[in-house]
C-alpha cells in the first residue's frame, strides 16, 4: 500500500516569553532570551492509504500541533514531512477570517486551496447548504457562534474532496444533528480509501471510526497500532491520571518530560510500537529498569517501600527513612508508576534499600563535575551535612560561625539540581563534609 503520510524524528519548539521586552530581546540580542518549549519531540509516525488514524493523548500532547504540522498550515523545527496528496484541515474556525463573511471566507479558502473561481461559485452552493448557514452566509464570521464556524469549516474541507481528511476536534461543537451527518460524510470518504486523522477526546468515536491508534503524550509518541491493541492501554493510563492530585500529575509530567529524548527506546511487539517497550505499559509482572543519577529525600505522605515494584511483600514502612537523602542510581515504570530505586551510597549495587513510588519523593538530578583538589575558605554561614542536600539526620550539629575564614580542602565537586556542593575536609577537622557553594568565598587559596 501507499504511504502517503511519513514523519521522521519529527520536532516542533516554541519560545515562550515571560513579557514583550523578552521576546523583542531575543530578537535582537546575541544571547538567548526567552524558555524553549518541547511541543513534539522525535515524532516517527507513517498512514497508509486507507488508514484512519486517531490521535489521543491527555490536553498538552501535542495531537493538534502535529495535525497542523502534517496539514501544512505549522512549520516543524526538525525532522522530514512527507505527505502524498492534498490535505484538508478540519478544525473550530480553522483558516476562518472572522472579518469576512461566511461567502467570502468559502472564496478564499478555496483559491487558497488552487481553485478557479468558476470551480469555487459550482461547489458553494454544496458548501452552504451542508453548513446549515443559509440565512447567515453573508454575516461576518465572527458574529458566528463556536458551531457555526465548526460547520462552515467542516463544510468547506468535505466539498473540496481531499486526499487526506485531518479532523481535529471538529465534532465536540455544534448539534447532535450536524455531527451524525458529517460522521456519514466522513465514514462516504472511509470507504472510498481516503487517510483520515481523527484527533479527539472522546474514546468512544475514536473506536468506532479508526483502525489504528496514535496516542502522544507531551510531546512523544507513547504508542501506535491496531486500535484494540492501544486503546486499553490507554484506557488503564487515563484511569490512574484521573486519580492522580495536581502534585501527582506534575511529577509524572515532569518524569515523562525528562526521559526520552534522542535514546528514546521503541519495541515493535506484532502490530503495535511502544515507547521503552511493553514491559512499561502492560500490566504483566515485568519492568524494564533504567538507569539515573539523582538525589532524593521522603515527602511527608510517604507510606511504603518495596523490595520490587510489583509486589507488596516484604514491602517496610517507610517512617524510619524520612528527614535524610538517598542516592537514586535506577528507575523504572510499572502499570503507568513510575519508581526510583532508593540506597545510601551513591551506586545502584550497594546500600540498596528498595524501590519507592516517585511521586512519594521530592529529587534532583544529581551530576558528578569533576574530583579536582583545590582549596577554598568559609564564610561561617551554612551547615555542613554528611551527604549533599543532606537531610535533618544528615546535619552536622555544629555550626560553622567560628569557622570562618577556616580553610575547605575540596576533593570532590557535584551539581545538585542547580546547586554546587563541595566534598572535603575543613581544617582541624577530621570527617569529610559536604558544603554548599553559598557557605564558600570564592576566593581559592594559591
Amino acid at each position: 500500500m501507499t504511504k502517503t503520510i511519513i514523519t521522521k524524528n519529527l520536532e516542533k519548539h516554541y519560545k515562550l516569553y515571560e513579557n514583550q521586552k523578552e521576546r523583542i530581546l531575543d530578537l535582537v540580542s546575541p544571547r538567548s532570551h526567552g524558555e524553549v518549549f518541547h511541543a513534539l519531540r522525535g515524532i516517527d509516525f507513517e498512514a497508509e492509504d486507507g488508514d484512519v488514524v486517531g490521535f489521543i493523548g491527555i490536553n498538552g500532547s501535542g495531537k493538534s500541533t502535529l495535525s497542523n504540522i502534517i496539514a501544512g498550515i505549522v512549520p516543524e523545527s526538525r525532522g522530514e514531512v512527507i505527505v502524498n496528496g492534498q490535505t484538508s484541515l478540519i478544525a473550530v474556525a480553522a483558516g476562518l477570517n472572522n472579518d469576512l463573511t461566511g461567502r467570502d471566507n468559502i472564496e478564499l479558502k478555496c483559491l487558497m486551496l488552487g481553485f478557479s473561481r468558476d470551480e469555487i461559485r459550482e461547489m458553494e452552493p454544496d458548501i452552504i447548504a451542508f453548513a446549515e448557514l443559509e440565512s447567515f452566509i453573508d454575516q461576518p464570521v465572527k458574529s458566528y457562534s463556536s458551531g457555526m464556524k465548526s460547520r462552515l469549516g467542516f463544510a468547506i474541507s468535505v466539498n473540496v474532496d481531499p486526499d487526506i481528511l485531518i479532523i481535529d476536534e471538529a465534532l465536540s461543537v455544534g448539534d447532535r444533528a450536524f455531527s451524525e451527518k458529517s460522521l456519514r460524510k466522513m465514514n462516504e470518504f472511509k470507504e472510498q480509501g481516503k487517510t483520515m486523522i481523527f484527533v479527539s477526546h472522546s474514546i468512544n468515536q475514536v473506536k468506532n471510526f479508526c483502525n489504528k491508534i496514535l496516542w502522544l503524550e507531551f510531546g512523544r509518541v507513547k504508542a501506535f497500532g491496531e486500535v484494540n491493541d492501544v486503546i486499553p492501554l490507554y484506557e488503564a493510563f487515563l484511569n490512574k491520571w484521573q486519580k492522580m492530585s495536581k502534585k501527582e500529575r506534575d511529577a509524572y509530567r515532569a518524569l515523562m518530560t525528562e526521559q526520552g529524548g534522542n535514546d528514546t527506546v521503541y519495541s515493535q511487539q506484532g502490530n503495535l510500537l511502544v515507547m521503552n517497550s511493553d514491559k512499561e505499559l502492560n500490566a504483566s509482572n515485568d519492568y524494564k529498569v533504567h538507569l539515573t543519577s539523582r538525589l532524593a529525600h521522603l515527602r511527608e505522605h510517604s507510606t511504603y517501600i518495596y523490595q520490587s515494584p510489583n509486589t507488596d511483600e516484604n514491602r517496610k514502612n517507610a517512617d524510619e527513612y524520612k528527614d535524610r537523602v538517598f542516592y537514586i542510581k535506577r528507575k523504572t515504570i510499572y502499570q503507568f508508576e513510575h519508581y526510583y530505586l532508593l540506597s545510601t551510597k551513591p551506586s545502584g549495587i550497594e546500600g540498596v534499600i528498595g524501590w519507592m513510588k516517585a511521586t512519594e519523593l521530592a529529587s534532583h538530578t544529581h551530576t558528578f563535575v569533576d574530583n579536582d583538589n583545590k582549596t577554598l575558605f568559609l564564610l561561617g554561614n551554612g551547615l555542613a551535612r554528611t551527604e549533599p542536600w543532606g537531610g535533618k539526620k544528615q546535619t552536622i550539629s555544629s555550626s560553622l560561625e567560628n569557622l570562618k575564614n577556616s580553610k575547605f580542602h575540596i576533593n570532590e565537586t557535584i551539581l545538585v539540581g542547580k546547586n554546587i556542593w563541595y566534598k572535603g575536609i575543613i581544617d582541624d577537622q577530621n570527617s569529610t563534609v559536604w558544603l554548599h557553594e553559598a557557605s564558600l568565598s570564592d576566593k581559592i587559596e594559591n
